[in-house]
């Protein structure tokens, strides 16, 4: 129970009015005329309104005080944070691997590589900045070999046994087994670290050398080999029109950013590969009723195979860099303050410090100090400041009067004279820069040989300046939690602070074996942490791929609870199973409405009610374990104006059928007597509702037994 917070003076208007008549008697007894209309009476109500409106900010008080308090517990706003997605350069020329060529590489810089998408009479363009350097390099093919699968003994690799190495101008190579099996594979080794190109491999096929293939589908998978995790991974391919090595034509492969070498057979090279599979697990169905691909009778053979860089991929964040900027010059006196020219401040990164040096110095030889959060363990020579991210105010440490006369300096101070830089330092960030895929396509920067960009996967982790509210809320969580992650509670509220990306986190800790049922079963000592992903204002409707969190995300909030949970806890972070929900409605509008704007409002609301992230009862979120039965349907429907009474209500759900191609399996009609109930680990999402409206003129007594009554 929370305690009474009390009214320093509850006194009204009319309570100040009434006190003050009654002392009219006492100190003018001459004044008789008390009615509204005496202008003395008008005076005391004057003095009686800017009475209260001082007691009204008297009250203000112990809100002022609470904040303030939250203040000395370091409890501040949280800064907007920078939605962040993948940049796709294109080359105006690309970079052959072949002899005569001549050889260039493009060079792009972090931060100062800036793409945006297109701005508009209504929308300016938001800009993104790369975040890492990305070099686009001649690829230079080492090897191509032909490894069927093979049962490997300890320490043998995967290019032991019946490989076959492929020579340009030597007739055809079939790329999998003469009787394909799955786990053969094509390996093709790189020379150098093309980590982030794009590398598009021209090829020439054998025509339809392959039988029995769904050239629409074929039994591949590709990959790269990941040597921290120490684990082949998926390599997403952008463009083939090979349709499985089939015909002559070009396959692009997106090489990620972290590349290192690996030996296989004695070979030593960055490695990919195409692996021959028919396991639905690998290579998922693409749409309903598709059971997968279907097996080679005899593999695909090449004649030739040329690599070439047509572009790469860089990380990227929604934000703009100042660089040397100047703040001024210091005066020598403790507790100087700075203002930066652009305020929020994005949390800084390495290298982002402050410089202090003489006027005119080179940043190379000018002074870098370390940014602290507060002076508390600062000593007299420590060269350190603080820098409030909210107001973009930079801080020198005071000097505190001791009890014996002395003065303490809690940091120190910059000599008088020398002028104060700020390195580098981002500003920006929002939920606005949550684009979707595909809507950055203009280059600010110009590069040579850059001929195009954009974005192959949707922005995310972008979110506005925190509010004062949420700052309260998130100060008795501190209090309650203290930073460490054991209860439910704990890793949910952790899960939000790791990342911007999170939107939601869920926890499911482990039950008591008398309480294990089928469905969601944990066992002892596994906590699974389900997030929900951060979506932008625009997104009413999430698609599957909106819903699917980025590895980025994942890998954050694994990192950020991995340094804070129990060493007996094992941490699974995974995404929810998403039961999207939609309606069909035949409802009759009031008379005097507007039915198309009835439709639309009851359409709107629906929609609202079942998002993920602003939906449910509370406008938080659909609840995890919450179902959704016909009376909650009901109850919506009839809140909305305009609305007379319903006909008929049905609701539709239907789950994901392949992840990776965010397609939808067949809809399912939930009966109304049951409604449709939700285990711990799925979570209602809202999808197309069809709503149809009906004027009271077209509505027999047979649509409904309560209308016949009514007529």
């Amino acid at each position: 129970m929370s305690l009474p917070s009390p009214n320093l003076d509850d006194r009204k208007f009319q309570d100040i009015v009434d006190d003050v008549k009654r002392q009219i008697g006492l100190r003018c007894p001459d004044w008789t005329d008390h009615n509204v209309s005496d202008p003395g009476v008008t005076l005391i109500e004057l003095f009686a309104w800017m009475t209260e409106m001082t007691l009204y900010r008297l009250n203000q008080v112990p809100e002022k005080n609470y904040l303030k308090f939250l203040e000395m517990l370091g409890v501040t706003l949280e800064p907007p944070q920078p939605a962040r997605t993948d940049l796709r350069f294109r080359l105006s020329r690309p970079i052959e691997d072949a002899d005569g060529e001549e050889a260039f590489e493009v060079t792009l810089k972090p931060r100062e590589t800036i793409a945006g998408t297109v701005r508009t009479e209504t929308e300016e363009s938001i800009e993104f900045a790369t975040d890492a350097e990305l070099r686009m390099l001649r690829p230079r093919v080492a090897y191509v070999i032909m490894a069927p699968k093979a049962d490997l003994a300890e320490g043998e690799d995967e290019l032991t046994r019946g490989i076959m190495e492929f020579q340009p101008g030597h007739g055809p190579f079939g790329i999998f087994s003469s009787v394909p099996r799955t786990g053969d594979a094509l390996y093709i080794g790189f020379e150098n670290d093309l980590s982030g190109n794009l590398v598009q491999l021209d090829v020439d096929c054998v025509q339809a050398a392959a039988t029995g293939l769904n050239e629409d589908y074929p039994a591949q998978v590709w990959e790269w080999w990941n040597g921290v995790a120490n684990r082949w991974e998926r390599l997403e391919v952008p463009y083939d029109d090979t349709r499985g090595w089939n015909r002559s034509g070009y396959i692009e492969l997106a090489l990620p950013s972290r590349l290192l070498p690996r030996v296989l057979g004695g070979r030593r090279a960055y490695w990919v590969r195409c692996k021959y599979t028919v396991d639905p697990a690998e290579v998922p169905p693409r749409g309903p009723g598709n059971k997968g691909p279907d097996e080679y009778q005899k593999p695909p053979e090449i004649l030739t195979l040329v690599a070439r860089t047509v572009g790469g991929t860089a990380p990227a964040s929604q934000a703009t860099t100042r660089f040397l900027e100047v703040l001024g010059q210091s005066d020598g006196t403790p507790g100087q303050v700075f203002q930066l020219r652009n305020a929020p401040v994005m949390p800084r990164r390495p290298g982002e410090v402050l410089l202090v040096g003489p006027d005119g110095a080179d940043a190379e030889d000018m002074e870098r100090w370390t940014e602290v959060s507060d002076f508390s363990e600062s000593g007299p020579d420590d060269r350190h400041y603080t820098c409030d991210s909210l107001t973009g105010e930079v801080a020198f440490g005071p000097s505190i009067p001791q009890p014996d006369g002395s003065a303490r300096s809690y940091g120190a101070i910059p000599p008088k004279g020398m002028m104060i830089v700020f390195s580098a330092y981002r500003f920006g960030g929002g939920t606005a820069g949550n684009v979707r895929e595909g809507q950055i396509r203009v280059l600010k920067s110009s590069i040579p040989y850059i001929s195009e960009v954009t974005n192959p996967r949707r922005a995310d982790g972008g979110r506005d300046l925190e509010d004062i509210e949420r700052a309260k809320m998130r100060g008795r969580s501190i209090l309650k939690i203290r930073d460490r992650a054991v209860t439910a509670e704990d890793f949910e509220h952790l899960a939000a602070r790791a990342s911007s990306g999170v939107g939601r986190a869920r926890c499911i800790m482990p039950a008591p074996r008398h309480e294990w049922t089928d469905e969601a079963s944990i066992p002892p000592g596994v906590v699974r942490l389900l997030i929900v992903p951060a979506l932008s204002r625009g997104v009413t409707t999430p698609r599957p791929t909106d819903l699917q969190v980025p590895e980025r995300t994942k890998r954050d909030v694994e990192r950020y609870l991995d340094e804070r949970r129990l060493l007996t806890t094992v941490l699974e972070v995974a995404e929810p199973d998403y039961l999207f929900v939609s309606t069909d409605i035949v409802l009759v509008a009031d008379p005097h409405a507007d039915a198309d704007s009835v439709v639309r409002a009851v359409r709107d609301r629906l929609t609202e009610y079942l998002h993920p992230l602003t939906g449910g009862p509370s406008g938080t979120g659909w609840p995890f374990r919450r179902s959704f039965t016909i009376s909650d349907l009901y109850a919506q429907v009839g809140a909305v104006p305009g609305v007379a009474f319903l006909l008929d209500a049905k609701i539709f759900v239907s789950r994901v059928a392949n992840a990776e191609e965010g397609l939808l399996g067949p809809e399912q009609l939930v009966p109304n007597t049951e409604g449709l109930r939700v285990a711990s680990h799925e979570l209602l999402t809202t999808r197309e509702h069809r709503v149809r409206a009906r004027s009271i003129h077209q509505v027999g007594a047979e649509d409904s037994p309560l209308l016949a009554d009514e007529l």
